[in-house]
């Protein structure tokens, strides 16, 4: 497990075609927004669905560049959810059964403790009264709310959201962005997340931003402690 000497997730030195020497920690609980050059090329190798040409990235103290594919995958399945730029819902499934789906395939609960897990996010995504309804019945942006609660449902260490809600329209991308950002707070639950609509609407505890894909800033907001005094 992670301890205050072992972050939740580190990358050291991180090298591919796109990055240069990237190197940071991830403590858990937390929102962390990646911008500018190669940011989806850093989220994915942070979130394991890409390797490394060199450095390593440790998961609860652990080093993952080792490990084999069919370890990474059982690595991300127990501490990882995921949500992408298209919403991937099955359309010919109900709302429950596309949040429960991962609860069954991924993490084997049984029915009344899937119901009961279900249930919480349903609420959670603001879907309680869409449960049996059938996907195709519903907007584009209640895909994503429920491409989000799908990949909550196993109770994750870390969201990876990349480009998450990239075609909502903009009348409605800042209530999921509001959702998404409330995970860390309600649910304990890191994010680290690129965005078509940038930072702004996320306000963001932490916002690395690349450039030629090497870290350019690495920015927390200033808290009323840590404000310089005026005089």
């Amino acid at each position: 497990m992670a301890t205050p000497s072992s972050p939740l997730l580190r990358a050291d030195a991180l090298c591919h075609r796109e990055l240069q020497g990237i190197s940071l920690a991830i403590e858990p609980g937390g929102f962390t927004m990646i911008s500018g050059s190669g940011s989806g090329a850093l989220l994915r190798i942070l979130g394991l669905l890409d390797r490394t040409e060199a450095g390593e990235v440790w998961m609860e103290g652990r080093p993952t560049s080792a490990l084999d594919d069919a370890a990474r995958l059982e690595l991300r399945n127990r501490a990882f959810g995921y949500v992408f730029a298209e919403p991937f819902v099955l359309d010919s499934f109900t709302v429950a059964e596309n949040i429960a789906m991962p609860l069954f395939k991924i993490s084997d609960y049984e029915i009344e403790p899937a119901r009961i897990r279900t249930g919480q996010m349903l609420e959670f995504a603001g879907l309680t009264g869409s449960a049996e309804m059938g996907v195709s019945e519903l907007p584009l942006h209640d895909h994503y709310r429920i491409a989000l609660a799908r990949a909550l449902a196993v109770n994750p260490r870390i969201l990876i959201a990349e480009q998450a809600g990239l075609n909502i329209p903009p009348s409605e991308f800042h209530n999921f962005a509001a959702l998404l950002r409330s995970v860390p707070e309600t649910l304990g639950i890191a994010v680290i997340a690129t965005s078509p609509a940038g930072a702004g609407l996320f306000h963001p505890d932490r916002e690395i931003r690349l450039e030629q894909g090497a870290i350019a800033a690495d920015t927390r907001p200033v808290t009323v402690e840590e404000a310089p005094a005026h005089d």
